[in-house]
């Protein structure tokens, strides 16, 4: 079945259309003093690559407060500050699902970080030095350039 341009598949018994929806995902703009925090992947699809920290929305679950669980899960921190920073569709891995990928600017409340769960690394990026090539989803790149431009600026959310 076709409607405007797209594809969709479509139940020829009963004539259910499969939209083939993205699946939410939460991450964390996290920077402090110019730096941006990035965890190494455990897993595929790109396992050993840079990503925000974060992960996916459970069903009935607020975007917030999934961040919230997974930052908990990730690196053992609580959410001090939340605010939105953009978001991005992509896919999980070449030829994976669809992916919507949402950001958000995080402060922490002050405590020591720890990798865990899906991260088996975390480390601190000046802003002016992404490593962009080495950044795990098309869709985080994208957010980060707009965020950060070339670098030369660090767009630290003004306190709420």
């Amino acid at each position: 079945m076709r409607e405007g341009r797209r594809r969709r598949r479509r139940c020829p018994a009963c004539g259910w259309i499969f939209y083939d929806n993205p699946v939410p995902a939460a991450g964390a703009v996290i920077v402090r003093g110019g730096r941006l925090l990035l965890g190494r992947r455990a897993r595929p699809p790109y396992a050993g690559m840079w990503d925000t920290p974060g992960g996916f929305i459970e069903a009935g679950e607020a975007p917030e407060r999934a961040l919230r669980r997974e930052l908990r899960e990730e690196l053992g921190a609580t959410v001090r500050r939340m605010r939105w920073a953009g978001g991005a569709a992509d896919h999980y891995g070449r030829g994976g699902f669809p992916l919507l990928s949402l950001l958000f600017w995080v402060t922490l409340a002050p405590g020591p970080l720890r990798p865990a769960d899906d991260v088996t690394e975390l480390q601190w990026f000046a802003v002016d030095r992404l490593p962009f090539r080495k950044i795990a989803f098309a869709s985080t790149r994208r957010l980060l350039r707009g965020l950060f431009g070339d670098g030369r600026r660090s767009r630290e959310p003004t306190r709420s």
